[in-house]
């Protein structure tokens, strides 16, 4: 596969967390249920003292038509408000960075940094809202254009089904996050496509408010 197709990838699975998956668990809640509300506003709570994140990640892409895996993996940070890094290392160089109202990505293959303006890319701008909500903790939100279930409470682990009227449900048929233990952060979210492809994320040697190193927030 050409480096601009798994920086593609990449772009689209960033996407994609706002809308996909689901390992073989019981379902053990019903959407939408007070329940659901009360252990989104715990989780909110828990992480609503995160200032900073850095944590490992690693992705791996089933495609429905290839017998095989694509693996990616890289770092990901986060400062609030308003600064979100996603830097792929291996098996090949690439980064992105939301930095308030703007994006900014660069790839080794072209070697070139692009600029993209939120205020004029609306679909960037839901994508870098809904990262945002899924790493800095405001879940409650979510509601809105998810139905929500429990699948597990040790560790928490939910689901989220894209409404019918949502723009997730046009690609995506659910995701499923999976919480550590503390609740503090999240340890995976599986990812399953309307396709057949299927996506999990899984993070580790997470690190909460620590400094940030201001290479980070850089893309090159």
């Amino acid at each position: 596969m050409k480096q601009q197709a798994i920086v593609f990838m990449v772009w689209f699975l960033l996407f994609g967390i706002c809308r996909l998956s689901e390992p073989a668990m019981q379902e053990a809640g019903r959407p939408d249920t007070p329940q659901i509300v009360t252990i989104l506003k715990r989780l909110e709570g828990k992480m609503s003292g995160i200032k900073t994140l850095r944590t490992s990640f690693t992705q791996e892409k089933n495609l429905a038509v290839f017998d095989r895996k694509l693996i990616l993996k890289g770092t990901i940070f986060l400062q609030k408000p308003d600064l979100f890094a996603w830097h792929v290392k291996d098996p090949v160089r690439y980064s992105l960075l939301i930095k308030g109202g703007a994006v900014t990505q660069w790839d080794e293959e072209s070697g070139k940094v692009q600029h993209i303006s939120l205020a004029k890319n609306p679909g960037y701008q839901i994508v870098t809202r809904q990262l945002q909500e899924w790493f800095s903790g405001t879940y409650t939100s979510l509601l809105e254009h998810y139905e929500v279930r429990v699948l597990n409470h040790d560790p928490v682990c939910l689901k989220f089904d894209p409404r019918k009227d949502a723009l997730a449900s046009k690609a995506i048929t659910s995701v499923t996050v999976t919480f550590d233990k503390d609740e503090r952060y999240i340890q995976t979210i599986s990812i399953q496509e309307k396709n057949g492809d299927g996506t999990l994320l899984t993070f580790t040697d997470t690190q909460l408010n620590i400094p940030i190193d201001a290479r980070a927030w850089e893309v090159k």
